[in-house]
């Protein structure tokens, strides 16, 4: 007979770097990984932040591929990974939010290239081993565990120049998947404590959002 206490808790096996300027570390976190040439994967709107992210580490970065769309279309996988084989790439560097990082997930998925995660919003895919991917016009996903990030590194300095709409709206995002933790099929009290303290995190900083050029006195 099951009691209210009975649960399992299985511990996702990554690597979570976080503070302010730790993409700095970036270069340590891709040795740490044993990867040696990484393909930086973002949306064309970051580029920019791409260049910095390639700057960084150097020598290790064989392309940037700015070409990450929402949703995951198959065909954005495909160049994807057909670029990785051209510049010899071992590894993905996904930079940004869920756009990029989705498509780090399948191209880990299907080409069994390992992805280091930089996000610059709040929702969470890093986190998880769910993906998604949009074939003819229809988005499936799955969860997988070879989708997993092999590190994550959180640099709140990255979220500083998000304007404030992004901001609400991926905190919501974010909030909302915390709540759904607390009733999803895999609950436990280890992920309560974790939902919970995530929604009170995100409510309190929520009104802190605007850039500081944009804040009022």
């Amino acid at each position: 007979m099951s009691t209210p206490l009975d649960f399992v808790y299985q511990a996702l096996p990554m690597r979570v770097v976080m503070g302010a300027g730790v993409l700095d570390r970036l270069a340590d976190e891709i040795d740490h990984a044993g990867l040696k040439r990484v393909m930086v994967l973002c949306t064309p709107g970051q580029r920019q932040l791409a260049e910095k992210v390639a700057g960084l580490i150097g020598a290790r970065a064989a392309d940037i591929h700015a070409q990450a769309r929402m949703h995951v279309p198959a065909e954005s996988a495909v160049e994807a990974q057909r670029r990785a084989k051209e510049v010899n790439a071992d590894g993905c560097v996904a930079i940004g939010g869920g756009s990029a990082i989705g498509l780090g997930k399948i191209v880990a998925l299907k080409y069994g290239l390992p992805v280091i995660a930089v996000p610059t919003t709040y929702s969470g895919s890093e986190m998880t081993p769910v993906w998604g991917l949009t074939e003819n016009g229809v988005k499936r996903t799955g969860r997988d565990p070879r989708v997993l990030p092999v590190s994550v590194l959180y640099d709140p300095a990255l979220t500083v120049p998000l304007p404030t709409a992004v901001s609400v709206t991926s905190g919501m995002n974010a909030i909302a998947h915390a709540v759904e933790a607390l009733y999803a099929p895999d609950a436990s009290p280890v992920i309560d404590l974790m939902a919970e303290e995530g929604v009170r995190a995100l409510a309190a900083a929520a009104p802190l959002a605007e850039p500081p050029g944009q804040r009022s006195a």
